[in-house]
């Protein structure tokens, strides 16, 4: 096996994508002796610019022609890059190896890797099996495409051997893999999203089956077998597969019997705990602690330990987080929730009357089969961002007593808060990306807690 330093050193590596990416590349290869440019189209900030040569590696910014870019050894894209950029095509077309940061960091980690994807559930799914693998006395380090978090290539340089990596990954991310391998690969679900960059699902389901496409029969798939498109996908891994389900009970996996979990492997039936009593707010997260738990037992977790963590883990931020209660009202922040599936299960979830907060930039997605859901569960619904007309037709369709068009999000609180009543959920569950009016979904949900207190402060609670 060859060592860090033949594997980079003296390498010309290019990166597209200053912030992250390039920053986190900078820190890990400059010092194996890799010669690193980072490339940005727009111009990027003077703090950025400094940490990245801070780190040894040359910045090129504000040139969308990426000059001497065709010299590289290795062009490294950031998942926002798609594959029809033209530095990307050209760096195909010579024979240069594209590599996501993820398949840089397979190559430099001494320590085996858990890797998550999925539409739904992959950051509560990751953050739980960090969590259950340290309650077991195992050295877990999260990271990866989880926000906010550290990217795969940090942690996998400092990790030893004995260690676990636990990593978020992305569709985008799994585009540019050559031979990234987790030892556990988990599935969380497959439903439409990111259509806009994929083109069809079955080109995104595609893009997520690549998880699987290096295991080995040393190596484990975990995929649920309540979704079609998972279930599919896992079968074409050369590894163990592991199905976790809540509807059926599996040959060999995670599933309910009742509301008891049951661990089931070659040696029968472990049961684990009554589902009832995890902390997290919502059913789909009987699916996300299902998968959780099994990856952890793959991986030598302890399952007397996991008790202790699954009642005590209360989620992550922005992702159906409970915020405040005041005058009988319950404030759950969700606003990682970006596409139908989410939106639709988010409101499931509360299982009482829904005052919601949607809308933002949809990523060409159809909300068409949340109009039941809508009908069933909302009492009003306060719309926000881009695609909020849409929604509120949707909404008025369905005929939801209070439809009101905000346009923006401290306005729409207001207006929510309004129109809830005691015993209610105000839920923000925005079913569409954040760009057109924030940052990114984390700031559109820290302004989303800031209205909500500034209220709840005032309520007296």
């Amino acid at each position: 096996m060859l060592s860090r330093e033949e594997l980079f050193g003296g390498k010309r590596v290019a990166v597209i994508g200053a912030a992250r990416t390039g920053t986190a590349v900078a820190r890990a290869l400059v010092p194996l002796g890799a010669k690193v440019v980072v490339y940005d189209g727009k111009p990027i900030s003077e703090s950025i610019e400094a940490k990245i040569t801070g780190a040894g590696a040359r910045v090129v910014s504000g040139n969308d022609t990426h000059p001497d870019i065709g010299k590289a050894d290795i062009l490294i894209p950031s998942p926002g890059v798609w594959k029809t950029h033209p530095a990307l095509i050209a760096a195909s077309d010579a024979g240069v190896p594209v590599w996501s940061e993820i398949e840089v960091a397979f190559r430099l980690s001494r320590a085996p890797i858990i890797a998550v994807t999925g539409t739904n559930g992959k950051t509560t799914t990751t953050a739980l099996i960090g969590a259950l693998l340290e309650d077991s006395g195992i050295d877990a380090r999260v990271g990866g495409n989880i926000a906010p978090g550290r990217p795969l290539i940090d942690i996998a340089v400092e990790a030893p051997e004995n260690a676990v990596l636990v990593a978020e990954v992305s569709s985008f991310q799994l585009e540019w893999i050559d031979t990234f391998c987790p030892k556990v690969g988990v599935l969380t679900n497959i439903t439409p999203d990111h259509l806009d960059r994929h083109g069809t699902l079955a080109g995104y389901a595609l893009a997520k089956t690549a998880i699987f496409r290096n295991q080995t029969s040393a190596d484990h798939a975990v995929v649920n077998a309540d979704n079609d498109l998972s279930l599919k996908a896992g079968q074409t891994s050369r590894g163990t597969l592991w199905r976790f389900s809540t509807l059926v009970q599996t040959p060999l996996g995670a599933h309910l019997s009742g509301d008891e979990m049951v661990l089931r492997d070659r040696d029968g039936d472990h049961p684990v705990m009554d589902a009832r009593k995890i902390r997290m707010v919502g059913s789909h997260n009987r699916e996300n602690a299902l998968a959780a738990v099994l990856a952890a037992k793959i991986m030598g977790g302890n399952p007397d330990n996991f008790v202790h963590t699954l009642t005590r883990f209360p989620g992550v931020p922005h992702r159906m987080e409970w915020v405040a209660s005041a005058n009988g009202v319950d404030f759950i922040n969700n606003s990682m929730c970006t596409n139908p599936e989410a939106f639709a299960r988010s409101i499931e979830a509360c299982e009482r009357p829904v005052v919601l907060i949607a809308g933002g930039r949809n990523k060409g997605l159809s909300f068409e089969g949340s109009v039941d859901v809508m009908a069933r569960w909302c009492r009003a619904v306060v719309t926000i961002g881009e695609h909020g007309p849409a929604l509120a037709e949707l909404a008025r369709r369905a005929e939801v007593p209070v439809v009101v068009e905000a346009g923006e999000l401290e306005p729409a609180v207001e207006i929510a808060v309004g129109a809830a009543r005691t015993g209610d959920v105000l839920l923000l569950a925005p079913g569409c990306a954040s760009m057109d009016q924030f940052k990114d979904f984390m700031e559109r949900g820290d302004r989303f807690k800031t209205a909500v207190r500034s209220f709840t402060e005032g309520a007296g609670r």
